[in-house]
């Protein structure tokens, strides 16, 4: 991972959280095999892998070529490094979507996505362990969002009025025109019509 920088604006991890995350799962082995940056591209873009691999010349899926695609596709692409990390305003947590790359073999990267405490290799899920990334040391990551995956805030629940009597004697409202919780005649007589 790179080190960074602490000049600038700290970064509020929050805004790349995904409210609604549906990764793209093709199936079928032949797919699976064409790389692991096709294939964590076209989980989070649905596009295709053997389209990416189409675009791509060479197996090598580069830090430029994941973030130019996914740029292009409206996707906001954010590079974490070890000092924004550390002077964040809030954590990252298991509600935002991460692209990493780690160092699979001797000289061999992998690509995979992480969220909400899976981990997705090659249209495969993993669960994470607190051990995940020792022997799969990551070398760069980035946070990924997209319109359709952001928080919405939750919609106001308002309560829905009690159905009022249809000769609205008995209502809330009624009760408070008559003041301090007594009841008007008019109102005890329908609630003694209603009592029969």
């Amino acid at each position: 991972m790179k080190q960074g920088s602490y000049k600038g604006r700290r970064v509020d991890f929050s805004t790349y959280a995904a409210s609604c995350f549906n990764p793209f799962l093709f199936a079928g082995p032949v797919r699976s095999r064409l790389g692991c940056g096709a294939t964590a591209l076209a989980l989070l873009t649905g596009v295709a892998p053997e389209t990416i691999t189409a675009k791509k010349r060479g197996s090598h899926y580069s830090d430029d070529f994941m973030v130019r695609f996914l740029r292009a596709r409206g996707f906001r692409v954010l590079l974490l490094t070890l000092c924004n990390l550390s002077s964040a305003k809030a954590d990252i947590g298991t509600a935002q979507v991460l692209l990493l790359s780690q160092l699979f073999r001797k000289n061999e990267g992998t690509w995979g996505v992480i969220f909400n405490g899976e981990y997705y290799h090659n249209f495969e899920g993993y669960s994470l362990t607190v051990l995940s990334f020792i022997n799969k040391p990551i070398l760069s990551a980035y946070l990924v969002a997209h319109p359709k995956w952001q928080r919405n805030p939750p919609p106001s629940v308002k309560p829905s009025p009690d159905p009022k009597n249809r000769s609205r004697g008995l209502t809330l409202a009624a009760l408070r025109m008559a003041g301090s919780g007594t009841l008007s005649d008019s109102s005890a007589q329908h609630f003694q019509i209603l009592k029969t």
